[in-house]
């Protein structure tokens, strides 16, 4: 959905659609049916925006021939749905988070991802999202592996340029601090990576994970201030908290952190594209479990919830 704030920047409120993942092109068709179009229909709105899972098998697919490119364009259209971010953690599954940076996998699939969002973002959107992984799942890399990495990011900038360059699209790839990985803090995130390219490469931001205090809200958006580092995406809480294993309740202070965030994103302090993604991972299960019925209804809720919680702040709704 897009909703806009009063100063005119438009924000992108999307599903992660790797809820349910294919690993063919028909059945990523046949998912957005299933799910995505009564999802928008519950809604109420004629545009919903979907934040794609893509395996790597699907997006090399997509990649060796452009007729099933634009057949996936067309087919979103025709559904009434919009994409601005595609989820790159990669591997078999959503779960699987696949090869780190030090790997060439890696580069190669995050820049197919890149090529293929810059088609698929509407023709009035200039800025399309992409989320990657930490780095790699180790705190202490050796000298070689960051050699490695640092030189395959530093490739990805270069090409991220290329693709502004020829499609007036800037495509964003945003690195999430995750504890026991590479990058475990914005700190670290904006250390390794932002200064590589701060327009291209940027940080993924969730607002669990700052209001449960694994890091202090405003110093991670001051520390994004000052670095000129963009919040490529911004993961939102979603309202069924409470369900997920270990969890009694909302956590309180997600609202708070939500909004911090996003009065430092609109107001200019912190750059970046306005794209919120309701996360869905704790709905996989239930979901399934319970039938095609029972997973739109609970996707419908979570981004009912969120686009109350957004307007609450000001925001209006978009056409």
């Amino acid at each position: 959905m897009r909703l806009r704030h009063d100063d005119g920047t438009l924000v992108h409120l999307a599903y992660n659609a790797g809820v349910h993942p294919a690993e063919d092109l028909e059945n990523l068709i046949a998912h957005l049916t299933r799910y995505a179009v009564p999802v928008r229909k519950r809604l109420g709105v004629e545009r919903m925006g979907i934040g794609l899972w893509l395996s790597p098998g699907v997006a090399d697919h997509l990649m060796a021939d452009r007729i099933e490119l634009v057949r996936l364009r067309r087919s979103l259209e025709e559904r009434g749905l919009e994409v601005v971010s595609l989820n790159g953690t990669g591997g078999r599954n959503q779960e699987v988070p696949g090869p780190d940076w030090a790997k060439p996998e890696r580069y190669r699939y995050t820049m197919a991802l890149a090529r293929i969002l810059a088609f698929l973002l509407p023709d009035d959107v200039r800025f399309g999202s992409i989320s990657t992984i930490p780095i790699g799942w180790r705190r202490d890399w050796p000298a070689d592996l960051h050699t490695i990495a640092t030189r395959r990011l530093e490739r990805l900038a270069r090409e991220l340029r290329g693709i502004y360059s020829v499609t007036g699209k800037t495509i964003r790839v945003g690195f999430e601090p995750w504890p026991g990985c590479v990058l475990e803090t914005t700190e670290q995130a904006l250390e390794r990576v932002c200064g590589i390219d701060s327009e291209h490469l940027g940080v993924c931001l969730d607002a669990c994970h700052l209001a449960c205090g694994e890091e202090e809200a405003g110093a991670a958006l001051r520390g994004l201030a000052e670095a000129g580092a963009p919040v490529v995406k911004l993961g939102h809480l979603h309202s069924h908290a409470g369900d997920a294993p270990g969890r009694t309740g909302e956590t309180p202070n997600t609202g708070a952190v939500l909004q911090d965030t996003l009065q430092a994103m609109l107001s200019g302090a912190v750059s970046g594209s306005a794209h919120i993604e309701v996360e869905t991972h704790n709905l996989m299960v239930p979901g399934r479990a319970k039938g095609p019925g029972a997973l739109v209804s609970l996707l419908a809720e979570e981004l009912a919830w969120a686009r109350t919680n957004l307007t609450s702040l000001g925001l209006q709704l978009a056409a």
